[in-house]
């Protein structure tokens, strides 16, 4: 009896720990994570939501600009942020989830801009280039000694100062960068890719805070081992064909 007593406290601790509360913070990033018509998209926001489902949880998704989604994912305690760049000065900040999505990231000129032209990283740095604050795109060219960095809030932003000569070149995620010029109902052949950031071309993950509960960590680190050997996490990749 007294064995039964433990093994039914123990169950229920482990419950409780599960049953915490959850926090998922991301920004609008199609076409990984968006908001449309009320409804929260995106393959990421798919794999985020399928993981949830298989675990059984039910948590928020907040959106907000990407620097403060950032912070409270350093910050507060049981916060999941997705979609994030893995690199070295982020390895020790959080609890990492696993991958979730591809990531290729590339410098955009407009196509009429033929004076501009970028075969390496050196060459990119005489160039005014638009970014984001707090964006692993930013990091990395300052981590590679860029100076002439032009930092918005929003990613978008930084399509019009390029149609209007305020920036050289701009970095973007390749599969946002299509997304968002279509979505804004601007003329995708005004613009052409430059050069291909190889370095910052990897995965995307989803990852919790280093104050959470570790066994909340795993839970969710279970149920995406799971996700991707039962089809979930394949059949929701294919759907937004990213090579």
């Amino acid at each position: 009896m007294k064995q039964l007593i433990i093994i039914a406290l123990f169950s229920i601790l482990s419950a409780s720990a599960y049953c915490q509360e959850v926090t998922i913070v991301t920004e609008d990033f199609p076409p990984y994570n968006y908001v449309e018509d009320n409804t929260i998209k995106g393959l990421s926001s798919q794999i985020v939501m399928a993981v949830l489902k298989e675990i059984n949880i039910k948590a928020e998704i907040k959106f907000y600009p990407w620097a403060r989604a950032y912070l409270y994912a350093t910050t507060l305690k049981n916060h999941l942020i997705y979609s994030i760049a893995r690199i070295p000065e982020r390895e020790h900040l959080f609890y990492w989830v696993g991958t979730i999505a591809p990531y290729k990231t590339s410098l955009y000129k407009l196509k009429s801009r033929k004076d501009i032209k970028i075969n390496s990283l050196e060459e990119a740095k005489k160039y005014t280039i638009g970014c984001s604050f707090a964006d692993v795109i930013t990091i990395y060219l300052q981590k590679k000694g860029f100076i002439l960095l032009d930092q918005v809030s929003n990613d978008a932003q930084n399509l019009q100062k390029l149609l209007h000569g305020r920036v050289d070149v701009i970095a973007y995620d390749e599969a946002s960068f299509v997304y968002k010029v279509n979505q804004k109902g601007l003329d995708i052949s005004k613009f052409e890719r430059i050069y291909r950031l190889e370095e910052l071309s990897d995965d995307l993950y989803m990852a919790f805070s280093k104050t959470s509960d570790i066994a909340l960590v795993r839970k969710f680190q279970d149920g995406l081992r799971t996700i991707k050997k039962n089809g979930v996490f394949d059949k929701i990749q294919r759907e937004y064909f990213i090579e």
